[in-house]
Formats: structure tokens, C-alpha cells, sequence
């Protein structure tokens, strides 16, 4: 099986690279000039919490797809920010196998953008829970976040319909050479309940400079990111999903929870506190990466999506939209970054 990655930066590099290392024919393909002649000519370096590996790799520019018509991708996997979905999607195409497919490796929702362009039978998903990797330099990789434990499917891919097939088995068996894969039955819930999981801390980490590990242990962040993941919960039950757990915390326990009592969000910390066992102090919310770097944030397809999915639905979710605004504000340089960005939002 030939597999193409487009967009090799942080998650499609670390994965396309410890596929090579499992023996996988992998093809990189990216935008970035400099990463790519980097792999072509010194290969990947691999860090982190699974240890350290170097990996000569088959790396293109997007300019050099060409090549590939010598060679179908049999698996497209799709690792590109969502705002590029469509465009990379009509691109791609031309270099499937005939019975080749996507499979979208990305945060959002974008199998329902990717679907109308090349049919819904030549799209998966996959949902990529607790993988936390970094691009520290052309050509280099770090996973900052703890593999998963036994049983843990990192990686959960699912057919648009729902069902089992033979080729979602085929792309776990392969994806577990990276770490822990399986086939879901619950593709759209798995994906709103990861959306979710990152929307506790894709406005925040921005619009304060603040990391992770940093955000949850001050008391006021942390509990404006248990409001975002309770507005995320009502609005995907809303929409008819069966949600899964988020940050290791089931669905109920996030909605029992009590902003307007001292003690009202225990129970949720106390989960929080034995989930963050798996953080490095090092770990930060990908938009905040983007802001350090001058880059648009993928704030739209996250926040932005449980704002959007809340108003079309008539359910509130103030926090999100806020937020949103916020961060967007931050992009155009209209607002200063650091925890008086949002202290209004704070009990």
C-alpha cells in the first residue's frame, strides 16, 4: 500500500515517519521548502516520549506531486489545517489509485468538506486522541505527550457510515506501527467529543501565552475551560451525538458540574489532575504555536464550530463565541496577548 501524506508539519510528519520505521511505503508531500529538502536529503528526526529515531524518508514538494502519477497513492492521509481543506482535497485527487481514499487526519469536522469533492465512499476519519508532537525545526519532530496505555486507541478511525470494513482495519493495523489504533462505530461523536477536548484549550492558550499544563493549574483558566467543555457537551447532544469521554471524563460528569458553587467543579479536577499525568510541561495548544509563529489559528473549525453549530441549533455556547472573537482579534493584532485578554470571563 502506497500512502501519501499531505501535509507533513507536525502530526503528519511524526506519523508518516514511524510508519517508514514500521516498514510502510510512505510518501511526504508538504509546502514548506526548506522541511522538504531537509527530509530529501538528511531524512527525519524523531524525538520525544517513544524515543529517539532518525528515518530516511521520501519527501516532495507540493510543486513535484506530478511524480505521484508515476504511482497512485493508495491512502491520501490529510494532515493540512482545516482552512486548507477544500483546496488540498482538489488537489490530491488526481493522484488516488481508483480505488484509493482519504483519510483525515485533521481537527474539525472536514470529512463533510472533503466528501462532496471526491464522494462520500473515498473519505474516512480518524480521530487522534492524546498524540501531542511538535515540529521543532525542518525535518524534526518531537511527541511531547506520554504514549497511550494498553488499550488506548490513540488513533480511531471510522467509515462515514458507520460500519466496520476491510479497509478501516487495514489503516489500524498500519497506523498502530505509530501507536494504539482501532475501527469506531461512532465516528462523528469520537470527532465532536476530540473537538471539544481541544476547544477547552484552543482559545485560551492563545489569547493568554499560557501552555497546557500551565493553563490547567491556574484555578481561573482551568475552570473556563470546564465552561468550554460543558457548552461543547450541550451542543453535541444537541445535535443527536453519542459523545465520547473527553479528557478521560465522561460526558455526565462535565454537565454535573456547578460553576455557581465554590465546590461545584471537584469531581472534574480531581479527573483533570490524574488526565494531566500524560502532559509534559512542554505541551501547548496548536493555535498558540500558530500565534508565536505569525500564522492564522484553526479557531474557525474549533471554537468557531461549537459557536456556529450552537447558533444554528438555538443552544447557548457564549464562551465559544466570545472566544472566538477574541482570538481573531489577537490574529489582526487588535488585542494584546497575556490573562487580561480574557479576565472578564473569570468568576
Amino acid at each position: 500500500m502506497h500512502i501519501g501524506i499531505f501535509g507533513a508539519g507536525s502530526v503528519g510528519a511524526y506519523v508518516g515517519g514511524m510508519m517508514v520505521r514500521g516498514g510502510h511505503q510512505v510518501t511526504m508531500l508538504d509546502l514548506w521548502f526548506e522541511h522538504v529538502v531537509h527530509m530529501r536529503e538528511h531524512g527525519l528526526s524523531l524525538s520525544g516520549s517513544q524515543g529517539e529515531f532518525h528515518v530516511p524518508v521520501q519527501a516532495l514538494h507540493l510543486s513535484e506531486a506530478q511524480a505521484l502519477l508515476k504511482n497512485k497513492v493508495d491512502v491520501a492521509i490529510l494532515c493540512v489545517k482545516s482552512y486548507d481543506t477544500e483546496w488540498m482535497t482538489l488537489f490530491l485527487r488526481d493522484y488516488l489509485a481508483p480505488d484509493g481514499y482519504v483519510l483525515s487526519m485533521q481537527n474539525g469536522m472536514n470529512e463533510e468538506t472533503i466528501a462532496p469533492l471526491i464522494g462520500w465512499g473515498r473519505v474516512m476519519g480518524c480521530v487522534l486522541n492524546t498524540i501531542g508532537v511538535e515540529m521543532t525545526g525542518p525535518g524534526q519532530v518531537m511527541r511531547w505527550m506520554k504514549p497511550a496505555p494498553p488499550g488506548y486507541p490513540v488513533f480511531r478511525i471510522g467509515e462515514m457510515h458507520g460500519r466496520v470494513t476491510p479497509r478501516a482495519l487495514q489503516i489500524a493495523e498500519i497506523l498502530k506501527s505509530v501507536d494504539h489504533a482501532d475501527v469506531t462505530t461512532n465516528l462523528w461523536g469520537e470527532r465532536w467529543s476530540k473537538l471539544t477536548n481541544n476547544a477547552t484549550a484552543s482559545a485560551i492558550g492563545p489569547l493568554t501565552g499560557m501552555g497546557i499544563v500551565d493553563m490547567f493549574a491556574n484555578k481561573d483558566t482551568r475552570r473556563l475551560s470546564i465552561k468550554l467543555a460543558q457548552e461543547g457537551v450541550q451542543v453535541g447532544r444537541a445535535m443527536g451525538l453519542q459523545l465520547e469521554k473527553i479528557s478521560s471524563i465522561a460526558p455526565d460528569v462535565w454537565l454535573a458540574g456547578n460553576p455557581n458553587t465554590p465546590d461545584g467543579f471537584a469531581e472534574i479536577e480531581l479527573a483533570l489532575k490524574k488526565w494531566e499525568e500524560r502532559l509534559d510541561v512542554t505541551g501547548q495548544a496548536s493555535t498558540l504555536h500558530d500565534i508565536r509563529r505569525g500564522r492564522r489559528t484553526e479557531i474557525e473549525s474549533i471554537n468557531g464550530l461549537i459557536a456556529k453549530k450552537a447558533a444554528e441549533l438555538g443552544v447557548p455556547a457564549p464562551l465559544h463565541t466570545e472566544l472566538t472573537a477574541r482570538v481573531k482579534q489577537l490574529e489582526a493584532g487588535t488585542l494584546t496577548q497575556g490573562l487580561d485578554s480574557i479576565k472578564d470571563l473569570f468568576d
